[in-house]
This record gives C-alpha cells, structure tokens and sequence, in this order.
C-alpha cells in the first residue's frame, strides 16, 4: 500500500464572487516609425514547443502589421514572426533560415476589424501549429512550407516590425501592443484561457519574457523591463528613437489578488492553475510521477474527491462543488498552500 504523506493546498471556492477588470498600460505603435527591441539571447531561441500571446488593437487593418519578428531573410536568419495580414491572423517560421523555404499559415478567415481588441497566441511544435484567437483555436491554412522546427536566429526579437531583405525595416504596427508573453513549453488551452485574463507573477513555470508595459515613462528610447523572473533584465526591451505612445490598454486584467501558482518541491516544479478557477483545476507536474494518489476534502476533513495521477498533468473536475474552502491533498509531491477563486 501506498503511503500518504499529504500536503494540503487550501482553495476557496465561491460563486457569484465579482472579479473586477483593471485598466493597464500599452504600447501604441503610429504605424511608420517606431518600434520596440530585444538584444538577441539564446533562451528566445525556441525551436520548439513555443508559445506566444499578445493583446492587440489595430488601427489600421489593411497590408501587413507585425506583432513581433525575430528574423532577417539577409543573412539567413529568418525564425519566427507574427503578423497580421489584411485582418488575417498569420505565422511565419524557417527550419534553416533560408527565406526562400520559409513556412506560414494563415487563418482561414478574417480575425480583425479596425478598432478591435484580441488576443492572440500561437503555439509551435515541430508537428503542428495552433493559433488562437481570444482563448478559441482558429482555422489555417498551410500557405507554403510544412510544419517543422524553427531556425536558431541571431537577430533580435523586434515588436511590432519587419526587418526587410534589403535591411531596411517595414510592415510597421500601426495600433496597440499588451501583455507579450513567451514561452518554452506548448500551452495548453486553459492555460492560454488563464493567461488571456490574468496578469502574470513572472515566476510561472516555462516563462521566458513577459512585456507588460505598465509604469513606463515616455521618451525616446524608453526600456521595457521584462518581468519574467528567470531571464530578468537580461531580455529588456528598448524602443527605437521615436518611441510608441503609452496609452491605456484594450486588454481587461482580473484584479482578483490571486495568481497562477507555480511552487517547487524538491526536484519537481508543480503548477497549479487556473487561479482564478470558474470550473476545474489543473495540477501539472514538471516531472512525470506514477500512481500519485489526490485527494479533495472539505473542512472537517471529509473526503469530496479522490483520483490517481500518473504523468505529468490532471485536470479536476470542480464544477460540482459548492462555496466553501477545501483541500487538495497530493501525496509527496506538493507542499505549499495556495488559496483558489471559483467564478
């Protein structure tokens, strides 16, 4: 038999609770001139399982705008970028920097009308790609190319622009850029559904740059920390000489003080997530683990739930409980106490 040396992690179940949207800050790009710049570093260089959010607003939604690029088809450096291309959400990536073998997909159907607000992600495996449009995976097309890994380029990550064949820089954002997250790892959708909503601690586990462009002061070649904990200051961003405005944000943030939770316990990293939660929870194990037995209890100790884990992730079915505080019990692997919002 098993032993269970339980760790409780306590979650706080409510309905009706109000989870009040803030306002935050963004970057507004004039469409011509301005841009925003990451120094080249290897931890950008994700040649697979990488995924990428954005919030964006455009202004302008014919011809081509950038979200981001780390590519230049001039010395065969072409990687990955993001755009939109006549309101069609569109990802571009090169297994050898060549860009005469360069690989896109494009969304089957229009995602943008002037004036609105998404969000947006992409995830990139070397055997699939996914895009999304506000939490919903969207329909593509392979335009050219097929799925494969992406090239290790050494240009910079450059937001909302093109660097050209000739050089020179094009497809200029014309409209606002929020909350840019990179990760090293496939996101799931909830965990695409959470990080759409939520503001990020930046110790979230796979984190690799996160731009949130809040507390920023204007001028020319502002610096745009990056607020993932791990690569620090090292991935800082910088703006060209004209700098894009600092506007407030499309994007609605749950200001609930609550966060996706990501602790570790001895040797393995364990997240706990969403958090908020509206109807399940997920626990995801860094390292895979067999038979872990799970346990939900209720106040005075009364067993609710109880189910085994073997792998690497679980998702708890919470739908049916009601207000209240629990506990999740994992056997050894977990041991910290987080507190969980129910919507």
């Amino acid at each position: 038999m098993k032993t269970l040396n339980y760790y409780s992690l306590i979650i706080l179940l409510s309905f009706g609770i109000q989870i009040n949207a803030q306002p935050n800050d963004a970057l507004s790009f004039n469409g011509t001139a301005d841009y925003v710049q990451v120094i080249n570093a290897k931890s950008l260089n994700i040649v697979n399982n990488l995924t990428a959010e954005a919030w964006v607003q455009l202004d302008k939604v014919s011809g081509v705008n950038i979200v981001f690029s780390k590519s230049w088809c001039g010395n065969s450096q072409s990687g990955y970028t993001l755009s939109i291309a006549d309101g069609k959400l569109r990802w571009t990536w090169n297994a050898d920097g060549n860009c005469n073998f360069s690989s896109y997909i494009e969304s089957n159907n229009i995602v943008f009308q002037g004036g609105e607000c998404h969000h947006l992600a992409v995830v990139h495996t070397s055997t699939n790609v996914l895009l999304y449009v506000d939490g919903v995976s969207v329909a593509y097309t392979i335009m050219q190319g097929d799925y494969s890994n992406i090239m290790q380029s050494s240009e910079p990550l450059r937001i909302g622009i093109y660097r050209g064949l000739s050089g020179s820089f094009m497809y200029y954002m014309d409209g606002k850029i929020d909350e840019l997250k990179f990760w090293d790892a496939a996101r799931t959708p909830q965990q695409i559904s959470y990080s759409m909503n939520n503001a990020l601690v930046g110790n979230e586990s796979n984190l690799v740059a996160y731009y949130d462009f809040d507390n920023l002061v204007s001028g020319s070649f502002i610096t745009v920390p990056n607020k993932a904990i791990g690569t620090g200051s090292s991935l800082d961003a910088v703006s060209s000489s004209t700098s894009p405005l600092i506007v407030s944000s499309c994007a609605q943030l749950s200001s609930a003080n609550v966060e996706e939770n990501a602790v570790l316990m001895g040797n393995n990293k364990v997240n706990v997530y969403p958090n908020p939660t509206n109807s399940s929870l997920t626990i995801e194990f860094e390292k895979a683990v067999v038979n872990e037995i799970i346990q939900v209890v209720d106040v005075c100790g009364k067993k609710i739930k109880d189910i085994n884990l073997s792998g690497i992730q679980k998702e708890l079915d919470l739908s049916d409980l009601v207000k209240g505080i629990y506990y999740l019990k994992v056997g050894t692997s977990v041991g910290s106490s987080v507190k969980i919002i129910k919507e």
